[in-house]
């Protein structure tokens, strides 16, 4: 485990597991959880594979910034490219969920020719039309408040009340737990200023087809039956736009595919991984 620094002088939390002579795969989290997001992944891929993992701005254990200019998602994108290069990688696969898909795809249009494969879990785009929008914003502007007001007990009455986590919560219950846990002791600020930039203006991939054609790197998309309202028209656009995808919708699953259906969505990235 190690910190590197980013770009603009914050410190970004790392853990490296595996051969460093391997194919190396990049882990991005989503909103709520960090770098342990992905044990199940380290456990069945660190033998074969370099893995790396790492805490997005904001959450602990990387570095908090204050200020608000320090967040967004054009800062995300850049982090993980400063990632990339502080440890010296030309070419690796990328796998992110939710808030890290999207920052893992905006990498992808700008840098294809570093991936290997890409894999989102639960990706969503921004919000189209101004009905959408309403929604989308109100929905933030209540989360932030439950944060304001009550810290990280906010944050788990948030999630726990989320229909898009209640099949993790009937199906494995421990793990749910520990998410909570987890989620409960992370920076409330770090979660406040990210809602407020990065989620907040958050571009509709609607708009960006153009762009989307022109990505050719072997895509796997996933989501559950249950996941959020934008995540399934998502997922829809990306095996319309992309040249080389593969999308999987889980039955009877919510948003976090890879912590609630750990073995099969280890058996669908390696497939993916063998693919490139």
């Amino acid at each position: 485990m190690t910190y590197i620094t980013a770009s603009d002088g914050v410190r970004l939390f790392l853990s490296e597991e595996g051969p460093r002579e391997a194919p190396t795969i990049l882990f991005a989290h989503e909103f709520g959880g960090d770098w342990r997001t992905w044990d199940a992944q380290v456990t069945r891929f660190a033998g074969e594979y370099r893995c790396l993992r790492y805490c997005a701005r904001g959450f602990d254990p990387s570095e908090v910034p204050l200020e608000v200019s320090s967040y967004g998602q054009a800062r995300a994108t850049a982090d993980l490219r400063d990632i990339a290069e502080a440890l010296d990688i030309d070419c690796f696969h990328l796998v992110g969920c939710s808030m890290g898909s999207y920052t893992a795809l905006m990498f992808a249009l700008e840098e294809q020719q570093r991936i290997k494969t890409l894999t989102l879990i639960g990706c969503s785009s921004g919000p189209r039309g101004e009905e959408e929008r309403r929604r989308y914003r109100a929905a933030l502007h209540a989360e932030r408040d439950l944060l304001a007001s009550r810290g990280g007990d906010g944050a788990v009455e948030w999630f726990a009340s989320d229909p898009a986590y209640r099949r993790l919560a009937i199906k494995a219950p421990d793990r749910w737990r520990d998410y909570l846990d987890r989620l409960q002791c992370q920076s409330v600020h770090g979660a406040m200023r990210t809602l407020e930039t990065l989620h907040w203006r958050r571009d509709s991939l609607f708009e960006q087809q153009t762009q989307l054609r022109r990505l050719k790197v072997p895509t796997l998309v996933l989501h559950g039956s249950e996941d959020h309202e934008l995540v399934r028209p998502t997922a829809d656009l990306l095996a319309e736009s992309l040249s080389c995808v593969r999308c999987l919708a889980v039955p009877d699953a919510g948003h976090l595919v890879h912590i609630e259906e750990p073995e099969l969505f280890n058996s669908e990235l390696a497939q993916h991984l063998r693919s490139s």
